[in-house]
């Protein structure tokens, strides 16, 4: 088994407060399917959910988390050239992809924190 020292969410989406504002409106009011099921889990219509919150404080006993947006990760895992949305494992020598885009496209909309908690479970 890994032991992985840090977790990264990885968003198929910008960061920054004008990439933000365009993502909500071009889901919210335009009805544009979303391209990131990642946002889908953590965020309601406005907020952060607070499942999500609890779920990343959980995590965060025993791992450092990260939670980025696909034009915040560092080089190193730009290099891997993952597809977004994913979760992505570091341990002492690799990253390791957790959980896929494909596997995101999998998920339940109303179970998705939890069945995201159960998946990456199993991997770790």
């Amino acid at each position: 088994m890994q032991r992985f020292k840090t977790i990264y969410f990885i968003y198929n989406a910008d960061g920054g407060l004008l990439n933000e504002v365009k993502y909500w409106v071009n889901k919210n009011i335009f009805k544009r399917p979303t391209a990131c099921e990642l946002c889908g889990i953590s965020h309601g219509k406005i907020f952060v959910k607070s499942e999500w919150l609890k779920f990343l404080n959980d995590l965060q006993r025993d791992y450092k988390v990260e939670v980025l947006h696909r034009n915040e990760i560092p080089r190193k895992i730009e290099e891997k050239r993952f597809s977004f949305p994913c979760v992505v494992g570091e341990t002492e020598d690799d990253l390791i992809e957790l959980i896929s885009s494909i596997s995101f496209k999998t998920f339940q909309k109303n179970e998705g924190i939890q069945e995201l908690s159960e998946k990456l479970s199993m991997k770790m």
